[in-house]
């Protein structure tokens, strides 16, 4: 019977184990998505589904999959946690399918011996214990495993890694060294006659391979990697779980820190990261910015890639150049699309607008957005503290390192104590006439309107230059009002006190036919911040300051968070 296969990934490994499922007979390989694509569709006709995406990925991808009643075989490590890793074998039995992880040294036949070093030398400075380690690490598994160990380290060198594991007075000793010049390779010697990697993914897949002695290495590798880890990198603090601090977080994981998350809300994403228009923007936004159109443009890629489910693209994008009072000309508009290689389409324009033109962008899903990043915080094996404020640096003493990601409260922390323009702002909910379902709308550029679709909801949420902003205030502190203290990310608020949403739709009768039978169903409240002074730009930048053993990130758009996050994983 003829197995049939999808394959998430198509990176190093995913292209090795394409080239094996090719050779295995009644094998057909179906499909190979990226994580950029719509993967989680790719359920109908599979037998099995390989995983070969980046660590950070493996859990949430493998999740999807094992809830559907699909195989699944995933690269490891399946998490950075044993405690998620456990759940998945758990998904896998709950709902009749397998799951296997890569446990290819397995299959090279190698004995381990007392007293015997693994070493292996290489040319890359990712995490060494998720990336190399891990195989070694389950070859022990059944001399060691349900037995106290004792594991040293040392951490005498830059780039060279070393420590044992003792047990009942048995030493396993491990050396990873990444000084790309010494050209080594490890010292294990395989005794397989056969292709270890065929003959694992031939095994997986044809039913014949021991599943159950899979999950018992898999959760004594994943365990022991933890607890390494946990000896051998330092340990990290983020204070903000916006999106900018959660994907910082998860990429210093990934490569092998372990990572405390201080949010002094009730839950992540809640504050601007979780009220704002929900744009994947690709710069189409800011005309009179070339910096920001391009540093949105080259990102809005690994945002999607690394976010994929959350995105929102069923949805039409219009941008229209006002007759009057805009700050550009369409002109102009058209002129910086072309030079900064944004596509664009003319259609019929919006009455009192000189140009309209459909553009090709995506919005996210603030809920599911909120929903990925806890599976990804539980996977990578990140401590979370909620409802927790950090009032001074003194009670973060004993990390390696910090990041502080916390946007409008920047200065509570920042040495420099820079000056920032706070903005109190309202973002009306509405439910709109049925001419608009689907569409996202900005006038634009200047004191204008738009609507943009909220989630995946029958809403939009509605943004004003004017009416949005409630208080603004420009120095080393924002400054709320009392009486909004109760409204302040808090989600939508039914029947606030204090609110311009008439004026809302007054200013949009102008562009908008028919707007007037809109229905405020309620508002949300944030605070956004942006640098001072830039009013003749409306620049949006994403600012990353190092100093000795801290990181400050002044957070942009939402599209700019991964790089920054590896900015801050390269810097470390």
């Amino acid at each position: 019977m003829e197995s049939r296969i999808g394959q998430l990934g198509n990176g190093r490994f995913g292209k090795k184990s394409i080239g094996k499922l090719n050779t295995i007979k009644d094998t057909k390989l179906i499909w190979v998505s990226t994580s950029q694509d719509k993967w989680w569709e790719n359920t109908l006709d599979v037998d099995w589904v390989i995983v070969a995406t980046p660590n950070e990925f493996h859990y949430e991808q493998s999740k999807v999959f094992l809830e559907k009643g699909i195989n699944v075989f995933c690269e490891k490590p399946a998490s950075f946690s044993y405690k998620e890793t456990k759940l998945l074998y758990k998904l896998a039995i709950d709902n009749n399918c397998k799951f296997y992880v890569d446990d290819v040294l397995s299959y090279e036949k190698i004995k381990p011996t007392k007293n015997f070093i693994y070493k292996k030398w290489g040319t890359d400075f990712s995490n060494i214990i998720d990336r190399i380690a891990y195989h070694h690490f389950y070859l022990i598994q059944d001399q060691v495993d349900g037995k106290e160990l004792t594991i040293k380290v040392s951490k005498n060198k830059k780039l060279f890694k070393k420590f044992s594991i003792e047990c009942n007075g048995k030493f396993f000793n491990f050396e990873y060294n990444f000084n790309w010049y010494k050209k080594k390779t490890h010292n294990i010697e395989p005794t397989a006659d056969k292709d270890a990697l065929l003959s694992m993914l031939e095994a997986v897949i044809k039913g014949t391979a021991n599943y159950k002695e899979n999950e018992a290495r898999t959760l004594f590798a994943t365990k022991l990697s933890q607890q390494v880890k946990e000896k051998l990198y330092g340990k990290i603090a983020v204070i903000g779980a916006g999106i900018y601090g959660i994907t910082a977080a998860i990429k210093l994981s990934a490569k092998g820190y372990s990572v405390d998350l201080f949010e002094k809300k009730s839950d992540i994403i809640s504050a601007t990261s979780g009220i704002n228009q929900y744009r994947v923007h690709r710069g189409y936004h800011y005309p009179r910015s070339k910096d920001t159109i391009l540093s949105c443009r080259n990102n809005e890629k690994d945002f999607i890639k690394y976010y994929s489910r959350s995105i929102i693209d069923n949805v039409e994008h219009f941008y229209a150049i006002a007759k009057e009072d805009s700050l550009t000309s369409p002109r102009e508009y058209l002129h910086m699309l072309d030079e900064c290689k944004l596509k664009w389409k003319i259609v019929d324009t919006l009455p009192e607008c000189e140009l309209t033109v459909q553009v090709e962008e995506s919005l996210y899903c603030p809920d599911t957005l909120r929903k990925i990043c806890w599976d990804r915080i539980k996977a990578c094996n990140i401590s979370t503290f909620l409802n927790t404020t950090i009032k001074d640096k003194e009670l973060l003493e004993g990390y390696e390192f910090k990041v502080f990601s916390t946007y409008s409260s920047l200065n509570d922390f920042d040495k420099e104590k820079k000056e920032y323009q706070y903005e109190l702002c309202e973002k009306p909910i509405f439910k709109l006439p049925i001419r608009y379902k689907g569409k996202s709308i900005v006038i634009m550029d200047g004191p204008f309107m738009c609507f943009d679709p909220y989630s995946n909801t029958p809403y939009h949420v509605a943004g004003n230059v004017v009416h949005a902003i409630h208080n603004r205030v420009v120095g080393k502190e924002s400054k709320i009002p009392p009486a909004y203290r109760k409204y302040l990310n808090k989600g939508i608020i039914n029947n606030p006190k204090f609110t311009n949403a008439e004026s809302f739709k007054e200013s949009a009768k102008k562009f908008f036919p028919d707007i007037d039978q809109a229905e405020h169903i309620g508002s949300m409240y944030t605070i956004r911040t942006v640098l001072p002074n830039r009013d003749d730009t409306d620049e949006r930048p994403t600012i990353v300051r190092f100093n000795k053993d801290e990181a400050i990130l002044f957070s942009g758009k939402v599209v700019n968070c991964v790089e920054a996050a590896e900015k801050i994983a390269i810097k470390l």
